[in-house]
């Protein structure tokens, strides 16, 4: 464990608490994108939590008896900080997984300027070009013990047929969803509600992440428009496709969901592993690619408009709903790497603090990717009941620490041709 991590030891204690929240507002491709992609029935109709340890559709099949890390001292293996407030050590997927590649020195897209200009002509980040911070998701966890629920079939809300019928939620004591307290979403029974509602459960021990989206567990009954199962213990993207390359048939080449498929977050990309943390910031630097997001008329639909679009680039899977016709807007699933020449002071930043000092150095090494559309362009994991808070660390600025950085001050990468559709092929090898 690298010597930094001294520091972390006050997130110990983490505990629930009330999530915080932000003015910031994303939209999920699942049922907000007009996909044409009709909801398929759950494959199991139990809505009450299973007794612990029971597995079904994508949950753990090897019959092994799982602990808790945090009773037995263990952690899982590797040096990345994971889970709430980042508080243990651990890999949300393999090393060589995406979203610990350090792309410091990645090729560029021959577009690259034309796109970071394309936006900064076109209002730049949302929020009135604000490069802020949003810190209403919970990575809340869950072991062997934890009660849990598969979607009851009274959800007046259609389930998203790119998603995974079936899976077994856990539902910890004193769990929440984005921006609430605990696991009501406002209206969400009646299938009447406003938000994302995202739901986010880490199973360490057990080797699944589980995420949902438009999530409410009310009287004993589990809601959700979308729900997926991540094996973390396999990187089911890749390596990514050559700079500059047309890509496969889907028949030839295939990775996360599957390609055309959207999850509980709009690109198709587990939600967790780039959210950055109190842990993160905690420890000097944010050693995984970061969640970025941009309103949906700054994101490409199609280059013109005899192209049906909507266009996407790996590790995407899927784009929500993006509008702007024109081949230099930014497209779903690019990645965006702060340039190295970046100076913070000259953007009015204080390069003193730990916010700035972590997330520019994240950027500049891991980059961000386009996963959603929404107002508010980062996404931080929320700190309550961390011991150390966001507003220990960021200062006066609050949620505004790193409002400066403009969309010119970034490469983004080539990863090859982009894919377009909403015409889900699910991956046969996730």
């Amino acid at each position: 464990m690298k010597l930094r991590l001294v520091a972390l030891l006050a997130l110990a204690a983490c505990n629930a608490g009330n999530p915080s929240t932000t003015d910031g507002t994303s939209e999920t491709g699942t049922g907000s994108d007009g996909t044409g992609n009709g909801p398929t029935a759950p494959t199991s109709t139990t809505n009450t939590p299973s007794e612990p340890g029971t597995t079904t559709g994508p949950m753990p099949t090897t019959g092994e008896t799982l602990t808790d890390p945090s009773t037995t001292g263990d952690t899982p293996p590797g040096d990345h900080l994971v889970g709430h407030c980042g508080a243990r050590t651990g890999r949300y997927f393999p090393e060589n997984s995406w979203i610990y590649a350090d792309v410091t020195d990645a090729p560029v897209r021959p577009d690259s300027a034309a796109t970071t200009a394309w936006l900064a002509a076109h209002g730049g980040w949302g929020n009135d070009n604000h490069f802020q911070i949003d810190t209403s998701l919970v990575i809340n966890e869950a072991d062997a013990s934890t009660p849990r629920a598969t979607r009851t079939p009274d959800d007046p809300v259609p389930y998203g047929s790119d998603c995974d019928p079936g899976v077994q939620m856990p539902l910890p004591d004193g769990g929440r969803i984005e921006g609430l307290p605990d696991y009501v979403c406002p209206g969400r029974v009646e299938g009447e509600y406003e938000g994302d509602c995202h739901l986010i459960v880490a199973d360490f021990a057990g080797g699944f992440l589980y995420e949902a989206f438009r999530a409410t567990y009310v009287d004993g009954q589990y809601y959700t428009e979308c729900d997926v199962a991540w094996d973390m213990t396999r990187d089911v993207w890749g390596p990514p496709p050559a700079p500059g390359s047309t890509l496969p048939p889907v028949e030839e080449y295939q990775w996360g969901i599957g390609r055309d498929c959207t999850g509980p977050d709009a690109a198709g990309f587990p939600i967790a592993p780039l959210l950055f943390t109190v842990g993160d910031v905690m420890s000097g630097r944010v050693e995984h690619a970061i969640r970025f997001i941009l309103p949906n008329d700054r994101m490409q639909r199609a280059p013109s408009d005899d192209v049906d679009g909507p266009m996407y680039v790996w590790p995407a899977t899927h784009a929500g709903g993006p509008q702007a016709i024109d081949p230099s807007a930014p497209i779903y699933g690019s990645r965006w790497r702060l340039r190295a020449d970046f100076d913070p002071a000259s953007r009015g930043l204080d390069p003193a603090n730990p916010v700035v000092q972590a997330v520019v150095w994240g950027l500049q090494h891991h980059g961000m990717l386009l996963a959603d559309g929404g107002n508010i362009a980062l996404t931080a994991e929320s700190s309550d009941g961390c011991g150390t808070s966001w507003d220990d660390l960021w200062g006066d600025n609050a949620a505004r620490v790193l409002d400066g950085i403009q969309p010119e001050d970034f490469d983004v990468i080539d990863v090859g041709g982009p894919e377009m559709g909403y015409d889900c092929v699910r991956n046969p090898d996730r």
